[in-house]
């Protein structure tokens, strides 16, 4: 028995020992072969000591619906009723808390120049859009950092993570804009001088730990950055119908060009005393590991675009994962000027809620 069912069972336990009798529903145990004839001899012993229902709740994954049938036809209709209802009760998505004003406390950071050749056009367009989108829309102060090497950005991220103002606000976004890879499976962005920043430290700058006073807050990150150096060239669709239904493109990305970098690249205890180190973090990836990301010239990232238009259409109404998975879809219909397709990645660690821009 699963153990939502176990511990309905013993919370219903005084109520079914008085109202229950056993041998009035006996026969139909049998018939359900809820135990087999050697335990019910042992039950019914009164010298045994063992209970009936500490004993249902040691029984197979189908007892206790099948037990539930029993109550029924033995005429425990109500009761049979009643531990459905307690079974089978609707869950009710949990949404934090996003009502703090501001909402909460934005760092983009954005880095444009590189040496030899490797500026990163278009980021003036993101950085309006996302400011807009972000303080204007959402409510939340935004700060834009341009062109930063490594050590600056580290520097930046770790103040950034001891924000005072966090005690007071509900959340948190981070929004990297830069060229990036992939070293032994770590997800990293480049510095103007071509030095990594690695991911797994940004987070842990942001963790239950390191940054106490955002415990239990959604800790958002977006990174617009290549995560190695490969092309997704798509796969073709073979019936009409489906193109017209899923991948109607909207014209080619002509002016377009990557974010990457040029070189290689049993049951569990109840503690009430301690919460993981890691928790209550989205982080949403223009596109998949070992994949190079793309971005317009002229109208900016493509992620950011879909991002901000879709965000600000619909935070009114959507939580964030499900807008997200409207700009996945988006971008299922965008392909380079090279006939590259590109799969927005997101992954949540620990996330405890549902993050809606417009919840009272």
């Amino acid at each position: 028995m699963d153990p939502k069912s176990r511990q309905i069972i013993h919370d219903y336990k005084s109520i079914l020992s008085e109202k229950v009798d056993l041998c009035r529903i006996m026969d139909l145990v049998k018939e359900f072969k809820i135990f087999t004839n050697a335990m019910l001899s042992d039950i019914i012993d009164g010298d045994s000591g063992l209970d009936f229902y500490d004993e249902l709740c040691s029984r197979g994954p189908h007892a206790f619906s099948t037990f539930v049938v029993v109550l029924k036809k033995a005429g425990y209709q109500e009761l049979g009723e009643k531990l459905e209802q307690l079974h089978d009760v609707k869950l009710n998505p949990y949404y934090y808390k996003m009502d703090s004003k501001p909402l909460g406390y934005c760092l983009v950071i954005i880095n444009e120049k590189f040496d030899e050749n490797k500026d990163r056009r278009g980021c003036k367009v993101d950085a309006y859009a996302l400011e807009i989108l972000f303080e204007k829309e959402l409510g939340y102060k935004v700060t834009i950092k341009w062109n930063k090497e490594a050590e600056e950005m580290r520097s930046i991220l770790v103040e950034f993570s001891r924000h005072p103002g966090f005690k007071t606000v509900d959340s948190c976004i981070v929004y990297i804009l830069s060229h990036g890879g992939r070293d032994c499976n770590r997800d990293y962005v480049l510095g103007t001088d071509d030095e990594e920043l690695y991911l797994d430290d940004i987070y842990e700058m942001f963790n239950n730990e390191n940054c106490k006073s955002l415990i239990g807050k959604p800790k958002i990150f977006f990174f617009q950055a290549c995560r190695g150096n490969l092309n997704d060239h798509g796969v073709k669709i073979e019936t009409v119908d489906d193109i017209k239904d899923n991948m109607v493109s909207q014209g080619l990305e002509i002016l377009s060009s990557t974010d990457a970098s040029e070189f290689s690249s049993q049951d569990s205890i109840l503690n009430n005393n301690s919460i993981s180190t890691f928790s209550d973090i989205i982080i949403v990836h223009s596109t998949l590991p070992n994949y190079r990301s793309w971005k317009d010239h002229v109208t900016g990232s493509w992620l950011c675009e879909d991002l901000v238009n879709v965000v600000s259409n619909h935070y009114r109404d959507f939580d964030l994962m499900s807008m997200l998975t409207i700009v996945c879809r988006r971008m299922q219909r965008r392909v380079s000027g090279f006939d590259i397709k590109q799969t927005v990645h997101v992954e949540t660690w620990g996330a405890t809620g549902l993050v809606h821009f417009n919840r009272k």
